[in-house]
């Protein structure tokens, strides 16, 4: 019996039940020697749901964990994890730079997880599909950084990214709450209304680091999932 793993819904990763199973309970261990979140759920039910933002985050951190020990011990014991957790991060996220100051890393990850066995998974809205893993993943981290508050526009935030601003509007407001932001976090301010069995929300988004963020979202909640429609302060026009 095999074990799948998704993003967003989409099934890229087919490990055998007893490497799902390792690998998950390594995980658990790194997670609690950086205490830091990997964005890796399960295996539940036979699958493991992949949040990719979360993994290149984690995979930063272990690096740098790497860098620091000095134990040979140590290092062989990490060593298979994370060369798996980096072959994932760059099927979901494209190439990783430091990776390169890590060459036990770097050269072990293709024999860990061989590409042949990893689906595309085009996470992110429909509007993103298209575009390769490097570029979803820095429109998600550009989504990231408005929910927290830390950009009051979006144009403020792509500075001089070199994206069209229009092309990049147009895929940063359709992006998925749930990438972002847990149940949990629904802000106490929701206003959520139904008019002809649309359900439309307006919130101001809650960080549990940074508290309220003052940036405002008005979503769409509908068969494509739940939508931002609207990013600004106050309320939105109409």
């Amino acid at each position: 019996m095999g074990t799948t793993a998704y993003v967003d819904g989409i099934a890229f990763w087919e490990p055998g039940e007893a490497v799902a199973d390792m690998f998950c309970v390594q995980v658990r261990v790194l997670e609690r020697w950086i205490r830091r979140s990997s964005g890796i759920v399960g295996p539940e039910s036979d699958e493991i749901v992949v949040d990719p933002l979360k993994l290149r985050e984690f995979l930063v951190f272990q690096l740098n964990a790497w860098a620091r020990t000095s134990s040979p011990s140590l290092k062989a014991m990490l060593q298979g994890t994370v060369q798996v957790l980096a072959a994932l991060d760059e099927h979901l996220n494209g190439p990783l730079r430091e990776l390169g100051a890590v060459p036990e890393i770097q050269r072990g990850r293709l024999a860990a997880v061989s590409p042949s066995t990893l689906r595309p998974a085009p996470w992110g809205p429909p509007t993103a599909a298209d575009l390769p893993q490097s570029v979803r993943f820095e429109l998600a981290t550009i989504v990231q950084d408005l929910v927290r508050g830390w950009y009051k526009t979006l144009e403020e935030r792509l500075g001089s990214a070199g994206w069209p601003a229009d092309r990049l509007r147009e895929v940063v407001e359709s992006y998925a709450i749930p990438l972002l932001m847990p149940p949990q976090r629904i802000p106490p301010d929701l206003i959520s209304t139904v008019e002809d069995g649309r359900r439309t929300s307006l919130m101001s988004l809650w960080d549990t680091v940074y508290g309220v963020s003052r940036l405002r979202l008005q979503v769409v909640h509908d068969e494509q999932g739940h939508r931002v429609t609207w990013l600004g302060f106050g309320d939105p026009p109409g």
